[in-house]
């Protein structure tokens, strides 16, 4: 059960004025997404400054946001939350960033013109505004580094992530990476807890599923377009990771059975 919205609001920082903070009180959390203006927020022991599209998800003993240069006085969607009587901890990290900054502006607008016209849905409001902002947060983990990686491995993931059709052997990989095979292994192993080759299988298969699911493609050019030698060596892969044919995923999620099974 999500968190239920009871505020919206917006706010404004003074100019040239300080701000005191207040805490998130047990059984509520507080969402402030920065829409201009240029805030200070310290991470890892040092101030940074941030700007719109930023989002601060607070839950109990947080303190909201307060800081900011005093010629660029920031302001902010504020959203306050009523949790679930079970619902404890922290399910997002406390700072994201929304991928289309833009339409964090938008949203802004949006939300508040539609919290404060009494012919919408609250209940219709609270799941839209909670589902997105949550969307934004997950987005925002998906996409950042993880913590801790090594330069040689990020730069090994982002190339996986763009350039996986291609034809790959180990020895491309470490090269990539600008290390040695035995050393990309080694890395690999100990941050990732998987092998290089593992990685690059991985996102072969995620690639091939969603174009199952997506397209109408054969099942043989989604092979070779997903960088597989040939099409058997992709349905044994395939099998072994989903533990279903491709031919039987494609079925499963078309609409016309989604549909029959209801």
């Amino acid at each position: 059960m999500n968190p239920k919205l009871i505020n919206i609001g917006y706010y404004r920082a003074p100019r040239n004025q300080k701000i005191s903070p207040h805490e998130i009180q047990r059984g509520f959390e507080y969402i402030e997404l920065l829409t201009g203006g240029k805030l200070l927020f310290e991470i890892n022991s040092r101030e940074q400054i941030f700007e719109y599209g930023t989002m601060f998800w607070h839950i109990p003993g947080d303190n909201t946001i307060h800081k900011y240069l005093p010629d660029f006085p920031y302001e902010c969607l504020c959203l306050r939350f009523k949790r679930p009587g079970n619902y404890s901890g922290r399910r997002f990290p406390r700072l994201t960033v929304w991928e289309n900054r833009e339409e964090s502006l938008s949203f802004s607008d949006k939300v508040i013109k539609a919290f404060h016209d009494e012919s919408f849905d609250r209940q219709l409001i609270s799941q839209y505004v909670y589902s997105k902002v949550a969307w934004e947060a997950a987005s925002f983990v998906k996409r950042k580094p993880m913590s801790g990686i090594p330069a040689p491995l990020e730069k090994l993931m982002a190339f996986i992530e763009s350039d996986y059709p291609e034809d790959l052997a180990i020895g491309d990989l470490a090269k990539v990476a600008g290390i040695s095979v035995p050393h990309l292994y080694s890395l690999s192993k100990k941050f990732l807890g998987t092998s290089p080759h593992a990685m690059l299988l991985n996102k072969r298969l995620q690639e091939a599923r969603r174009f199952l699911a997506t397209t109408s493609d054969e099942v043989k050019r989604i092979s070779a377009d997903t960088g597989f030698m040939n099409v058997e060596t992709f349905c044994r892969a395939f099998r072994k990771k989903f533990q279903t044919s491709p031919g039987e995923f494609r079925k499963s999620n078309s609409p016309k059975h989604i549909l029959k099974d209801n």
